[in-house]
């Protein structure tokens, strides 16, 4: 067996083999070419271990999915907290009122006149806007002086305004109306009456002394009863039953 060993040399003779970059370059190349072996082997199970890993992971996350929420949830959480928040605040509901008892045409100017002088046309007549709006305001708080359980209908309220006076006076037109009943008739007049008195004309633009106006209301009142079929005006349908003979009447 042959030893491939060198020879020992004494540090300081010549014959010693130098190494590094004063060395002769066949002895360089023949140190480099010894290491590289060494050095790719490292290299590359270096490179075949990260691989390793890498790929365990990428398999483990397949099939685990992200942890602890991972960014994919925490993404998806801040895009929908952002368009909750552009949403802005679910509106309340909305509330459901009854329908008024009462329901008010707009107000017309009948006719208007100055003293000494005649009628002047209701075109040609100016608005009154404060008194207008008082009446409407009067009609409507007193709604109730018709029952809601009667059958409804209309009442024209003339309101005759005099400047000159200071006096506002309510009157209900035959020819307005469609309810006939007296007691209602006067309980409705005596409460616009009343809540028209409290009504200030002073400081009311005006370019005549008394003024005609007129508002119509509509009351509800009840709906009408359905009549059942078969029966005139909803009343129960009768019931007849045949008469059974006596046992002595009848005859073998």
């Amino acid at each position: 067996m042959v030893d491939k060993r060198q020879p020992s040399f004494p540090p300081s003779d010549p014959r010693q083999p130098a190494i590094g970059p004063l060395a002769p370059r066949s002895g360089r190349d023949e140190f480099i070419g010894g290491d590289r072996p060494a050095r790719t082997a490292l290299l590359g199970a270096a490179v075949f271990g990260l691989v390793l890993i890498a790929s365990g992971v990428v398999l483990w996350r397949r099939q685990h999915g992200p942890v602890d929420g991972g960014p994919d949830e925490s993404v998806a959480g801040a895009s929908s907290a952002s368009i909750s928040d552009d949403a802005g605040p679910a509106s309340p509901a909305l509330e459901v009122r009854p329908p008024s008892p009462v329901t008010l045409s707009d107000a017309r100017v009948l006719g208007c006149h100055d003293k000494g002088r005649g009628t002047t046309l209701p075109d040609e007549c100016d608005h009154v806007t404060p008194v207008e709006q008082a009446l409407a305001r009067v009609i409507t708080q007193a709604s109730t002086c018709v029952p809601e359980s009667g059958s409804g209908g209309t009442i024209e309220y003339v309101a005759d305004v005099s400047f000159t006076r200071h006096k506002v006076r309510v009157a209900l037109p035959r020819a307005g109306r469609s309810l006939q009943d007296r007691k209602v008739l006067h309980a409705c007049a005596a409460a616009v009456r009343e809540g028209l008195q409290s009504t200030p004309l002073d400081g009311i633009e005006h370019k005549h002394a008394r003024y005609s106006i007129s508002v119509t209301a509509t009351y509800r009142g009840a709906p009408p009863t359905q009549a059942v079929p078969g029966t005139a005006g909803g009343a129960a349908p009768r019931t007849t039953t045949a008469a059974m003979p006596s046992p002595g009447s009848v005859r073998n």
